[in-house]
């Protein structure tokens, strides 16, 4: 289980150092950009342009630069921290097809004897139980929400050079640099960044460790919450006079004004993104979250999952409800978990990797703003029949209240089917596009 999570470098673009220099001397340089790009190619004066434009503080210029990152068996507490870098692109391994009960999880290095052995525990414990309701067939997207957030997750990360100090930062000394697994990530990251791109070894923050900035409340018992009572939504702010953003943004691009049927219809629709709306959504599975933050666009607000666990509320899904013997197995590990809980929060050295203690099934809180072109995607793909169930009702609740706010846009706002008349899922279509019809029909 102590198998050493690594990040690799997998792929960069070839000649980033003259790709970066040649952006930097072009607002400075007579010839076209591709006369001074050949100029720069194998230019040893490259790295120091580089770095001294990064000096005075423009950091465009290395947005150029671009790397492709395998992450091999790391806990899938940084696949979270990862990807909600907003600029960058990521592609994960599946819990919802995928068997994760030979998976394996991570172990802090620094947990010795008895802590090590109580940390086991408390993993051995939800792997067992995730692979007892695999063999009775309760789909995979419902047992993932017993793996405890110290689960191995496999995924590739593409970013450029920018973000990706800004990440590296934010892990060396920010809001991850309580993490002992981040930080040496960050280390192999950067040692690999002094061969590929050295111009950019100035940009990193000393490294310090610090202890969880977190306060750990702990509640008493845990708390199941069945499937009816998660995922609520308020929509916390919305534009006043949307259909008059609209006409501005008519107005701007020097065309005629749209009908809402136009607007969405459009392959550029870019007059929806003037309409912004502010969503809290409460009591979300920390395995739904990761569904919700892959929407690239959009401003999002995810507590610290170090604050899961000791909040210890948890999914009950209705296919573990209805099979008693899932139920049983469910509960009793919840429970069991929960007690072993109450231990670790005692424990000064197992508190420090709260993180890991977290279960899919965990709820949180989030708050996100999505422009509405986004949320025509968003609601399309997730209200889709055959979208993880958790994710489909929230974006079924956030299109109703988009409904009520302004119907004349949202009420043509549904699953893809819905919206263009036709399923784009081939023959993974449900088939039921006359049933979506009636049901999205306001």
């Amino acid at each position: 289980m102590n198998e050493t999570s690594t990040a690799e470098i997998i792929s960069f673009n070839t000649d980033n150092d003259a790709v970066c220099a040649a952006s930097a001397r072009i607002s400075t340089t007579e010839g076209n950009s591709s006369v001074i790009f050949e100029k720069s190619r194998n230019n040893d004066k490259n790295n120091g342009l580089i770095k001294k434009v990064l000096a005075s503080g423009h950091r465009s210029v290395i947005e150029h630069a671009v790397f492709t990152i395998a992450l091999k068996n790391v806990s899938v507490y940084v696949e979270q921290f990862f990807i909600e870098s907003r600029l960058a692109s990521f592609t994960v391994k599946s819990r919802r097809y995928v068997d994760f009960s030979g998976a394996g999880y991570y172990e802090p290095p620094s947990l010795k004897e008895e802590n090590l052995k109580l940390y086991r525990s408390c993993m051995d414990e939800a792997f067992s139980a995730y692979g007892k309701l695999i063999e009775l067939d309760i789909p995979k997207e419902d047992a993932r929400f017993l793996l405890p957030y110290s689960f191995f997750s496999n995924f590739y990360c593409t970013i450029n050079a920018r973000e990706l100090i800004t990440l590296i930062n934010s892990i060396r000394n920010g809001r991850g640099s309580h993490i002992a697994e981040l930080q040496n990530i960050a280390e192999q990251l950067i040692n690999q960044l002094s061969d590929i791109f050295p111009c950019i070894s100035e940009e990193f923050y000393p490294a310090e460790n610090h202890t969880s900035p977190y306060s750990i409340i702990g509640e008493e018992h845990g708390i199941l919450l069945e499937e009816k009572d998660i995922g609520s939504a308020e929509l916390a702010d919305s534009p006043k006079e949307p259909e008059k953003l609209l006409k501005y943004a008519s107005m701007t691009f020097g065309e005629s004004e749209k009908s809402f049927k136009e607007l969405i219809s459009d392959r550029r629709p870019r007059a929806l993104e003037q309409l912004s709306y502010t969503f809290l959504i409460k009591d979300v599975t920390l395995a739904g979250i990761t569904h919700i933050v892959r929407h690239r666009m959009q401003s999002v607000i995810v507590p610290p999952v170090e604050s899961a666990p000791s909040h210890r509320r948890y999914v009950l899904p209705k296919t573990v409800k209805d099979n008693a013997q899932a139920l049983k197995i469910y509960t009793e590990t919840v429970d069991k978990f929960d007690k072993m809980l109450s231990e670790v929060l005692k424990n000064d050295e197992l508190k420090q990797h709260i993180h890991y203690f977290a279960l899919s099934g965990n709820l949180l809180d989030i708050m996100t703003t999505m422009n509405a072109r986004e949320l025509l995607l968003f609601i399309r793909l997730r209200s889709c029949s055959r979208a993880q169930w958790e994710v489909r009702g929230i974006a079924e609740k956030m299109l109703s209240l988009l409904r009520e706010d302004f119907p004349e846009l949202f009420g043509l706002y549904g699953p893809s089917c819905y919206v263009y008349g036709k399923c784009p899922e081939g023959k993974m279509c449900c088939g039921r596009q006359e049933e979506m019809h009636r049901k999205f029909a306001p």
